[in-house]
This record gives C-alpha cells, structure tokens and sequence, in this order.
C-alpha cells in the first residue's frame, strides 16, 4: 500500500506519519526510515535530531537507511514485510535536482529526474508491505523564474503523481491529518 503524506513545513506530518507506520506494523515487520535530508545548516541539523529522538523514543525500532539520492539502491535492502517511511520528498528532489551547478536548466535532465524518482517509488513500494512517502506543500504564493520555480513545479508534478498512485493520500493541518483520498480502511484516529 502507497500513503502520501504532505502538508506546511512543522504541520506535524513526519510525527503522524511516523505513528502511522508504528500502527502498519505487524509482529514480522520491521518500521525502516529512509532518511533523504542532508545537513546542510544548524537549523538541518536540528530538525533530523529531533526527529531521531522521536524515532528513539518510539515503542518500536527503527532501521533508519540514510540515503538522500539514487533511491533504487536501497531497494535491495529492504523485506517484503517491511513498513517503510520515506521522508521527505522534498529534500529527495532537491538533491535529485541540484546534483551540479546548472543541471536543474536542462528540460530533458528535469524529466529523468521525475522519471527516476517515479520508479524508485514504484519499486519501493513493491519490494514492501506499506511506503509512506512524506512532503512539504510548497505551493503558496507566486514565485520568480529561477531554480526556485523549476524545483516548486516539478514538485508539485511529482505530487500529482503520488496522489494518483497512492491508495491513500492525506495532509496535515495544525497537527491533524486530513484524508484527501480513499477511505482509511483501518480507521485512522488520533490518539
């Protein structure tokens, strides 16, 4: 099962969605995080503490796969009964994209991109039990010509895509989830 998961910056998706995988789990299964972000600043560095110190804190192990390009390779490294969660597609992109100076100009270059970044979900995702894909929603206001817009557009793509090929896809606002897509099956509830 495919989950996406976005919502604002600090809205509360990545403790939601790291709760989610908690609950997919079952007594075979093992919760993997693959982490995407690079540190890249203090403030970097902050955020991936504390989301470390969430996952050490949680009533399951966690096997964190710190891999923020070339998704494909951590496929091998996964179990079919595996609960995986993705975070965050944001940074994933940004790495994809920004690999060298000028290579986000090139059309043909921002389409493999998408493209490979597509099939390491698919391929992920048939690997597991469960891929929960965490974003940011970067989609307010209008924005120059420039990287920024090309790295904003092509995002906003790829979430299309996910949308379309998730079985459920939700967004957090203030803290709470919002199913934007399909039924959840099991029952999601806060706790």
């Amino acid at each position: 099962m495919l989950i996406f998961v976005s919502g604002a910056v600090r809205s509360g998706k990545s403790t939601a969605a790291e709760r989610l995988v908690e609950r997919l789990r079952d007594s075979h299964s093992r919760c993997v995080y693959i982490a995407t972000g690079q540190i890249t600043d203090e403030e970097m560095r902050e955020r991936v503490k504390l989301h470390q110190e969430e996952r050490e804190q949680s009533a399951v192990e966690w096997k964190t796969i710190e891999s923020g390009r070339n998704l494909q390779e951590v496929v091998s490294h996964l179990m079919k009964e595996d609960v995986v969660l993705l975070d965050c597609a944001t940074n994933w992109l940004a790495n994809e994209l920004f690999v060298s100076h000028d290579a986000w100009e090139d059309t043909e270059f921002q389409q493999k991109t998408i493209e490979s970044m597509k099939q390491a979900v698919k391929e992920i995702n048939e690997r597991v039990n469960h891929l929960v894909v965490v974003s940011n929603d970067l989609f307010e206001g209008g924005l120059l010509p420039g990287p920024t817009f090309i790295y904003v557009k092509l995002l906003g793509m790829f979430h299309q895509w996910l949308v379309q090929e998730a079985d459920v896809a939700m967004k957090a606002e203030a803290g709470k989830m919002v199913i934007k897509k399909d039924v959840w099956k099991n029952g999601w509830e806060e706790e």
